[in-house]
């Protein structure tokens, strides 16, 4: 007689445990518990571990299950990183760390209002809740990865400051806010010993570790509950001392990878008989077979590295990791360059360390080992090449492709883009992945490119209905244009965008920006005035008028902008304030804002126009001439084209 088939996975497999897989979630009830405490108890509290010990699955399966909405105001768990069908060309200059959180905590929301948004702003606008009896609820937010607010390129350190500014600001405000912070252990210091964040930082932190044995047995039969399948006694014991190391080892002395875990229990039921109800130790022997499920996957998982960054060469991945991770049979630490580590460059690391083969050393910073034992004997075994076969679906790709563009890698963003496009057959997920496209090109400062790409998603959303998404795009290319000094143009497609989105805030303050780089820059604020009457705080609108204002010779009155818009941190903004500055008389608080400014934006065009411009305003103008000179070549951003002209100028006065 066979027993019953269940309609539902057991085991999630390799990826996180989502908020409905809470009823799979075994072994950690401690850790929840005390996570949930700490979280409504203080007013940040950091979650940290390793990359792959859960802790995004113990926030979402263990910790919001936790939570009674009756009894606080819970938002969505967010993210510093974000995938949006919004091309971030027809968004407003925005921090896109705080814009990201903020549209993961309110996906319904305009998406130029939100980036309009500080989070001080964000939670004053939120209603408040309150209990039964009349006093007011606890905010509770998650930001998970926070990780990705300290990884990646340079250029946007000064949007990691200006965050952590932000949240300082929000929590100051409101005192029944908290705030769970979820980080790598190797990033967790950024939080930690942040200064900014000192004075609301107080006991809430908790370090989450490998499963121990007892709670690995129950991660491994808590999942069957109702499948109609058990394991005896014995065969769960088997299967985590096999994990552990097999039953020779010293249980005190290591825990169970929860990865490794869920890859070897999956495995087990594929391919356990449909006959077999009852799970013995010969069935855990024979169909989980731990050494070689995590042979397998360790091996794939190379493979499928070496594809994504190192054109499918698993021989050079493999001999690498041997030369460097492995002596003498055992781990061997490495120490992480600026941009390269034993020869191979930063983003294998990442991507070795994403995909739980490689992690930091939690005693010394800058130094990776490989994340197991285990791993030693694997690395070293000579096996065959495995070709990674690349299974993911169009969504997966482009979910790659959107992670790949965050680490600035637009190599491989528009190759697992394009590869999605090739794959996919529904026109509203080609019309995404050509909206994705355009961004890239954008980022690469290649605007037709970008326009193309654009206009053809446009096209799509048209035949869907989506008036709003296209009106949107038409913003993007409109800025686009103007990036390419085609001002009539551009203001041709601001002005069709604003007839079908006419309540976003954005596409005026872009329409804006165009009628200046075009040399109307009257019209530019009297355009800036009408979103100011609507919004008098709106953030994007008063740097925008304060750049107009400076360029009408009136730095005072720039100034009174600037400073409703402090702290400033966007680069481009930063180094106009400085022109301001040095157009008022102060020189040398100038050039002390440029200083900072040029200290994590060595390549950012406008950025180092306007440092050009105050030396100009010094009387130095051999310093002015190099700077607009550099400004003229810069990559990262590189100077739109109407300010090329001003550039030019200040080189040929210069020289």
């Amino acid at each position: 007689m066979t027993g019953p088939v269940p309609t539902l996975e057991p085991y999630v497999g390799p990826r996180a445990f989502l908020r409905q897989d809470s009823g799979k979630f075994f072994g950690r009830e401690r850790e929840a518990h005390e996570v949930c405490d700490l979280w409504r108890s203080n007013q940040i509290t950091v979650l940290y571990g390793p990359s792959g010990v859960g802790k995004t699955s113990l926030i979402n399966a263990g910790v919001m299950p936790l939570l009674d909405p009756s009894q606080n105001d819970i938002l969505p768990v967010g993210r510093v990183s974000y995938t949006s069908t919004v091309p971030s060309a027809a968004l407003p200059e925005h921090n896109p760390h705080t814009y990201a959180l903020l549209s993961s905590w309110s996906p319904g929301e305009s998406p130029s209002l939100l980036a309009g948004l500080t989070l001080k702003r964000f939670f004053g606008r939120r209603p408040l809740r309150q209990d039964p009896y009349g006093d007011p609820v606890l905010r509770l937010a998650a930001i998970d990865q926070a990780e990705e607010l300290f990884l990646g390129n340079n250029r946007r350190a000064p949007y990691h400051e200006w965050f952590v500014d932000q949240l300082v600001d929000a929590l100051h405000m409101d005192l029944d806010l908290r705030v769970l912070i979820s980080i790598r252990d190797d990033q967790a210091d950024a939080i930690l010993r942040s200064d900014r964040l000192q004075d609301v930082m107080t006991r809430g932190r908790f370090t989450l570790g490998a499963l121990e044995p007892l709670a690995a047995t129950q991660a491994v039969v808590g999942p069957l509950t109702g499948t109609g399948h058990s394991f005896d006694d014995a065969a769960a014991q088997h299967l985590v001392d096999d994990l552990n190391g097999g039953r020779e080892a010293q249980p005190e002395s290591k825990g169970i990878d929860p990865v490794q875990l869920q890859v070897v229990c999956t495995a087990l039921w594929k391919a356990l008989p449909p006959d077999i109800t009852r799970i013995t130790t010969e069935h855990v022997i024979r169909y989980a077979n731990v050494r070689e499920s995590l042979e397998r996957y360790v091996h794939q998982t190379i493979a499928e590295v070496a594809r994504d960054h190192l054109d499918g060469d698993t021989a050079r991945l493999r001999a690498w990791l041997r030369a460097n991770f492995v002596v003498d049979s055992a781990k061997a630490p490495v120490y992480r360059g600026e941009t390269l580590t034993a020869g191979l460059p930063n983003d294998v690391v990442a991507a070795l360390v994403d995909h739980h083969i490689l992690s930091p050393r939690p005693d010394v910073s800058g130094w990776y080992e490989l994340s197991h034992e285990s791993l030693v004997r694997l690395i070293r075994a000579d096996v065959e090449d495995i070709l990674a076969v690349d299974l993911r679906t169009p969504q997966q790709l482009l979910h790659s492709a959107q992670h790949a563009r965050r680490e600035g890698d637009f190599a491989r963003a528009r190759r697992d883009a394009r590869d999605a496009l090739d794959r996919t057959d529904s026109s509203r997920l080609k019309a995404e992945i050509e909206s994705f496209l355009g961004d890239v090109a954008f980022d690469e400062g290649q605007y037709r490119t970008a326009i193309d790409h654009l206009q053809e998603a446009a096209g799509l959303f048209e035949t869907h209905g989506r008036k709003e998404t296209v009106g949107r795009l038409l913003a993007a290319i409109g800025r686009a244009r103007r990036a390419l000094g085609e001002t009539r143009r551009a203001i041709q497609d601001l002005r069709s965008a604003i007839e079908r989105v006419p309540d976003d805030p954005g596409i005026p303050i872009e329409l804006a920006w165009t009628y200046w780089y075009g040399g109307h820059a009257h019209s530019a604020r009297e355009t800036l005035d009408r979103v100011l009457d609507e919004d008098a705080n709106s953030w994007p609108a008063l740097r925008a008028r304060a750049e107009i204002l400076l360029s009408l010779g009136r730095p005072d009155d720039a100034l009174r902008d600037f400073a409703r818009i402090r702290p400033i941190r966007e680069p481009q903004v930063r180094a106009a304030y400085a022109y301001a500055l040095a157009l008022s008389g102060d020189i040398d608080k100038a050039r002390e804002e440029i200083t900072a400014v040029r200290a994590t934006t060595a390549e950012h065009g406008p950025a180092l126009l306007y440092a050009a411009l105050v030396e100009m305003q010094a009387g130095d103008g051999a310093a002015a001439a190099r700077l607009a000179d550099s400004a003229i070549t810069a990559k990262a951003p590189p100077l739109p084209g109407p300010l090329q002209g001003v550039a030019g100028r200040l080189t040929e006065v210069g020289h």
